[in-house]
Formats: C-alpha cells, structure tokens, sequence
C-alpha cells in the first residue's frame, strides 16, 4: 500500500510540475498580452466567449483566464457581462487536457521532456526555450497520468476498495464532492480529472463514478477565482460569484439527466477512459452554450446576490 501511495504521490507531483511548467511557458508568450486581448476582443458576449476559448487554450489555465478576467473587472476595464462570458469560453478551453490524456501518450512522454528540454537549454530567453519549456512540461504532464495509472493497477484487486468505489458508483452527490475536495487540494481540476481518467483506465472507477468526479472538479476549479477577488471592487467580486453560481447550476441540470447523458457518452467511445474526456468537454461545451443567451440574467441574479 505504501508503494501504491508513494508512486501516485510521485506521479501526481510530476503531471502537476509538467502542468505548471507548460502553463509558464505558454503564459510568457501569452502573458504580456493576455489582459490586452481580454479586453480587446471581449466586446460582445459571443466575442468573449471565444476569446475565453482561444486564451485558455493557449495558457492551459481556466484559473488563469477568469483570474484575469476579475482583475480587468476590478480596474472597471471590462463590464460583468463580458466577463462572464469569457469565463464561460475558459472552462470549454480547459477540456483540452482531457482530451490530451485519453490518447494515452505515456510511452512518448520521456523523449518529449528530454526534446523539451534540449531545447530550453539551446537558448532559455529566446523562442527555442519557450518552445523547450511547453513541449517539456507536456511530456512531464503527460508522463505523470502515465505514472499513476501504474501505481494504481494494484488496487484493482484489493476487494474492499473495489466495494467502496461501487457504493461511491451508486451515490453521485459523493463523486461530485471528492472531485471538488481534490481539486482544493491539487489546485487543478486537470490533475483530478487526470487521476479519475487513471484509475478508470485501471478498471477502478466505472464512468458513473469518473462523471461524477469530473462534475464536483468544475465546481472546486472556482475556489482560484474566489480567491482572486477577495479585497476587490464589488463587480470583480460579482464575477467571481458568477463563476461559481454557472457551475452549480450547471452541475444541477446535469444531474437528473446524468443517466441519459452517460448512455450518450458510451455511445461515443468503447474506451471508459475515452468516454470521460468526452463527457468533460459535452459537459462544459454545452452547458457553456446554453448560458451564453442568458449572460444578461446571470449578471442580474448576481447583482442581486452581491449588492455590495
């Protein structure tokens, strides 16, 4: 059990240092930028939502994006509406990960980093290195999940904990509360759905149980964005309580239909490793798409919530 422990451990630290790591390196070409592009082209709600999209993709960071968003909001450089619906562009961006991982690219993962890094030491401040840096951190990210799905194939054999992943398959409200509890404590929603997609990859976790994970890691992704408006202006603060009530209340939607919605994901992919990541992106996808024409009443309710 230790050696269980210890290799998850290890391998969770090195998807989270390659995660990090290609997030600086994609947020030095970005980052200068990013609030200018923000505000930019952030002029309508349909403008924004694709601006979130585009900026996520590039900084691999939903927290970063809306982070962003709430201290453009704060220096009254960007209205509520506009806000939100970059935050709602962040969280279809962020699926990219997921996707990325369900391909399974563990055995490619080690010749990535050592590119990666031959690369940052050709020239550390010059395009060469920033590239080095990116490919770098996505090999460690990649090789990390790699990892943990190595260390958790044993558990698959250990009866009681396969009984308590079948209770946990049964209750939603439990999956939906250790995928917000590990996101606290990873700080990524990308490394817990990481891990979910492991441990179903090792037959631990079935896609009922791996759903509910993923819905609880969109909820606890918000604790970034409540964070970065605290001592703020009254509509940054807004919008960061926009962000968490658009999680919640997409969470509550999903869930009386979360029978039909995981029959369609099986009809989507064989693999349950597959039919998660295509669950995450569904999910955040279309719950982002039917909130977009509503932006107008979301801003009001949150208005009403927050007053001062």
């Amino acid at each position: 059990m230790v050696r269980i422990a210890a290799g998850t451990l290890v391998g969770i630290m090195i998807f989270l240092t390659g995660l990090r790591t290609m997030t600086h390196g994609l947020r030095v070409i970005t980052g200068p930028r990013l609030c200018w592009v923000l505000q930019r082209f952030a002029g309508s709600p349909t403008r924004g939502l694709i601006t979130g999209v585009i900026m996520t993709v590039f900084t691999q960071s939903s927290s970063v994006t809306a982070a962003a968003a709430v201290g453009l909001v704060d220096a009254e450089l960007l209205g509520l509406e506009q806000a939100l619906a970059i935050i709602l562009g962040a969280n279809i961006g962020t699926t990219l990960i997921a996707q990325l991982i369900s391909f399974r690219w563990g055995n490619i993962a080690p010749w990535v980093i050592g590119i990666g890094v031959f690369a940052f030491f050709l020239g550390q401040n010059t395009a060469w290195g920033r590239i080095g840096c990116i490919a770098a951190g996505a090999g460690g990210l990649l090789w990390g999940i790699d990892l943990v799905s190595l260390s958790l194939s044993p558990l698959s054999q250990m009866p009681a904990l396969v009984e308590l992943i079948l209770r946990w398959e049964k209750s939603t409200c439990s999956g939906i509360l250790a995928g917000m509890i590990l996101t606290a404590v990873f700080q990524s929603s990308s490394a817990t759905i990481g891990v979910t997609m492991a441990l179903a990859g090792e037959g631990v976790i079935g896609l009922s149980g791996g759903m509910a994970v993923v819905l609880g890691s969109n909820i606890g992704t918000v604790l970034t964005t409540l964070a970065a408006s605290l001592g703020t202006a009254r509509e940054a603060r807004q919008t960061a309580i926009g962000d968490l009530l658009f999680n919640i209340l997409g969470v509550c939607c999903v869930w009386p239909a979360l029978a039909g919605f995981l029959y369609l994901l099986q009809m989507s992919s064989d693999d349950v490793v597959h039919q998660i990541a295509n669950g995450h992106t569904l999910f955040n996808v279309g719950t982002a798409l039917v909130a977009l024409p509503c932006i107008q009443f979301l801003a009001r309710l949150v208005r009403y919530l927050v007053p001062i």
